[in-house]
C-alpha cells in the first residue's frame, strides 16, 4: 500500500483553512495508490502569500522508488475569496493529485491512471 504524505504550511491564522485541509488529509490517509505521493501543501494567508495560480508545482517522479514528490500551492487570494473554502481546497487538491497520477502513468506504463484517479473521486463528489 502506497500512501499520500502531506507536509503542510499555512500562511496565516485561518482556522477554516486548517480545519478543511486537515479533514482532506485525514480522508486521503488510507487511499491505496500505486505510488507514494509526497506532497508539500502550502496554503497562502495573511503572513505568507502565494503568488501565481493555485495548483501543482515542481512534480518529480521516481519510477525506481515508486514515489512522486510535488508541491500544491494555494494562492492567498483564492483562500480569502472562496465562497466555500472546503470545496475549493478539495477541488484544487483533487486536480493536482490527478495531474500527479497522469504524470506517473506517462512514465510508468504499469500504472492505470483512470483506476488511480477513480480512487480520489470522493474529494469532489457532493
Amino acid at each position: 500500500m502506497s500512501a499520500i504524505v502531506f507536509r503542510t504550511v499555512y500562511g496565516g491564522p485561518n482556522p477554516a483553512a486548517v480545519t478543511a485541509a486537515t479533514v482532506i488529509k485525514r480522508e486521503l490517509r488510507n487511499v491505496d495508490l500505486s505510488y507514494e505521493l509526497d506532497i508539500f501543501l502550502h496554503v497562502g494567508g495573511a503572513i505568507s502569500s502565494i503568488e501565481g495560480p493555485s495548483g501543482l508545482y515542481a512534480p518529480r517522479v521516481s519510477v525506481a522508488q515508486r514515489r512522486m514528490t510535488a508541491q500544491i500551492r494555494i494562492n492567498r487570494a483564492d483562500v480569502l475569496d472562496a465562497p466555500d473554502l472546503s470545496r475549493f481546497l478539495r477541488q484544487t487538491i483533487h486536480v493536482a493529485l490527478q495531474q500527479m497520477i497522469e504524470r506517473i502513468a506517462a512514465r510508468d506504463k504499469t500504472v492505470d491512471a483512470d483506476d488511480e484517479i477513480r480512487k480520489l473521486a470522493f474529494l469532489v463528489e457532493s
